[in-house]
């Protein structure tokens, strides 16, 4: 009979634990939040969401759509949505309504700049000065390419698959998110780790496999590939 006892104190003692759990849930989340869509991948299920008064950011999954139907979201489409604290951070709970992005204002064409006439000397009014002939230019010597470094030797096992979430080709670098990642936290990568795996240049939205290790600010890709 102790042993009885026993456990049904226990069990009392979790279920009191899940309502809590349940409860402080509740608590956290936050109902019929503005949002844009930062950009969201129908082929990978997930996205990510601005809040509109620029307070953060939330992950967004596919599941969450599944009640709207036939939706599709694109980069600054309008959100009205329920947003939850969870381990891994801010996450889309609910949608309650969508709206289209504005159509981006096509600019003006640019009327073609006209030439200035020379006018003629003041001596004579009739004459025109003619044209000096361009002068040549010396041909500027080629520069010697710089070989592609060798490629670092990678274990196929340790590749891991992803997608460029940007490369910025003033700073020469850019993220990466893998495709089994939740998190949003991105993998760095630079135009130094491109070359020595034997590529110039990655367009956003390209998937990639890649090698990463952790760094003091997040994880770095040590080899990147192209699928």
């Amino acid at each position: 009979m102790p042993h009885c006892a026993d456990r049904q104190i226990r069990s009392l003692l979790d279920r009191l634990s899940s309502i809590h759990r349940v409860s402080r849930v509740s608590e956290e989340q936050k109902q019929q939040v503005a949002a844009v869509v930062k950009w969201y991948k129908a082929d990978k299920g997930f996205g990510f969401v601005r809040f509109a008064d620029g307070s953060g950011e939330a992950f967004l999954h596919s599941r969450v759509l599944a009640s709207l139907g036939e939706v599709s979201l694109t980069e600054g489409t309008g959100l009205v949505c329920d947003i939850a604290e969870t381990p891994k951070g801010p996450q889309v709970v609910a949608i309650h309504s969508v709206t289209p992005p504005d159509p981006a204002e096509a600019k003006p064409a640019r009327a073609p700049k006209q030439r200035r006439q020379r006018q003629p000397e003041s001596g004579d009014p009739q004459a025109v000065r003619p044209a000096l002939a361009p002068a040549a230019r010396e041909p500027k010597p080629r520069r010697a390419e710089r070989p592609a470094p060798a490629l670092m030797p990678v274990a196929s096992g340790e590749m891991i698959y992803g997608t460029v979430r940007w490369y910025n080709l003033d700073s020469q670098s850019g993220l990466i998110d893998p495709w089994d990642d939740e998190t949003g936290i991105g993998v760095y990568f630079d135009r130094a780790i491109l070359r020595q795996s034997g590529l110039e240049v990655v367009a956003d939205g390209e998937d990639v496999r890649f090698v990463a290790v952790p760094g003091d600010g997040g994880p770095t890709a040590l080899r990147v590939e192209l699928v």
